[in-house]
């Protein structure tokens, strides 16, 4: 008898940033920091011969946590990778239906038939993660070892292992971050799946699901998801609502919006877009009404490798509905896109709910200057994957 542990990364920026990360590769968020050691403490007394995970960092991250008290290293199998997305990959989830309606409805009516254009489909994921898994059962024969692999791959893998039809793939629901499904192997490749899903090791604060309002196993947060669209500084209407946005912004920060020049800041706008056309953009619902803006000093190269945040603003009636992220993981889109490293805000030393929406993003103060408008906290986040 082999043992196998299939277990499902740790929260990464496209779980919080509600975009679809396939084979992208993405970082993890600072909860993922926290569900970590939960992990290693659940497999710390649990007989392991090897540690495997997909090349993706998310993956392996995960894994050195489980693997660490065994005192083994990580073996990377790129064949344990998350689905291919194709098109798709790092797009917003609520921006998909509007490019690809039709492809989009196959996803929610009949996952198990969508394959994104020029990627894979979840079942064919599963096989291909299920048929790497098999031949590490192979070199591992009569062992114990823990894979470390994807939400979808895995889902997946799972109704490949019960013998369900793929029309059935929605009886076996997500699993949340770090979960883990227990697999036997027999001498002849069958599977007895022990158990699956199981996330009983995080606490209820820790869990991704809870955070996001899943009401369902299909994947469907009940808080908003918003897509972008480019802010166009040359339309009246865009640019007065680029002004407003910006004009909130300063007022908060500083009480007044006296230092605002709304020519000044549409014709850096302007300059901005030239270098990428996501620069500034509006976060939209989904009848298009715009709801935050996100606005990026793309043209500011005094740093080669920091990405320069312009201003992000929500507004009133969705603030506190779990839009920051969405709108962070736009801007570290853009800039990722440009090659840079880090990205950075300058934040007023006295706008504690700008400092608090950074510090809970994990960026980190590294610097500060004064201006006319006082003093500012020069805060940063690596955005870049090692």
């Amino acid at each position: 008898m082999t043992t196998v542990y299939l277990i499902r990364h740790a929260e990464a920026e496209g779980n919080v940033y509600r975009r679809c990360h396939g084979q992208y590769d993405s970082l993890l968020t600072p909860r993922a920091y926290q569900q970590l050691p939960y992990l290693a403490k659940r497999f710390e007394k649990v007989p392991l011969d090897a540690v495997y995970a997909s090349d993706l960092f998310r993956a392996r991250t995960t894994a050195k946590a489980v693997a660490a008290p065994h005192h083994l290293n990580v073996e990377i199998r790129p064949v344990l990778r998350e689905i291919d997305m194709g098109d798709w990959e790092d797009i917003p989830w609520a921006e998909l239906p509007r490019i690809w309606p039709e492809e989009y409805a196959v996803w929610r009516a009949r996952p198990w038939d969508a394959v994104p254009p020029h990627g894979e489909s979840v079942m064919q994921a599963g096989r291909r993660m299920l048929d790497g898994v098999r031949r590490l059962v192979a070199e591992n024969d009569g062992k114990s070892f823990a894979v470390v692999t994807h939400g979808s791959a895995i889902r997946g893998a799972l109704t490949i292992a019960h013998g369900f039809a793929p029309e059935q793939m929605g009886e076996i629901g997500w699993g949340d971050n770090t979960c883990v499904a227990k697999f036997e192997f027999d001498g002849e490749g069958n599977i007895d799946v022990v158990y699956e899903n199981d996330a009983s090791h995080l606490p209820q604060e820790l869990s991704t699901f809870a955070s996001i309002g899943w009401t369902d196993n299909k994947g469907v947060p009940s808080t908003p998801q918003i897509w972008f669209r480019r802010a166009d500084p040359m339309d009246e209407g865009d640019a007065a609502k680029i002004v407003a946005f910006m004009r909130e912004l300063h007022q908060n920060a500083y009480g007044t919006d006296a230092g605002l020049d709304p020519a000044v800041l549409l014709a850096d706008v302007t300059r901005a877009q030239r270098v990428s056309p996501r620069s500034c953009c509006f976060g939209c619902l989904e009848d298009g009404t715009p709801v935050s803006l996100v606005y990026l000093k793309t043209w500011y190269d005094d740093e080669p490798d920091v990405g320069l945040v312009g201003g992000f603003c929500i507004d009133k009636a969705y603030r506190g509905c779990g839009l920051s992220g969405q709108i962070l993981g736009q801007a570290i889109s853009v800039y990722r896109a440009l090659g840079k490293d880090y990205l950075c805000a300058h934040v007023a030393s006295e706008n504690a709910r700008a400092q608090g929406f950074y510090h809970k993003f994990a960026f980190e103060q590294r610097g500060e200057y004064r201006d006319e408008n006082g003093l500012h906290y020069c805060m940063f986040k690596r955005i870049c994957i090692d």
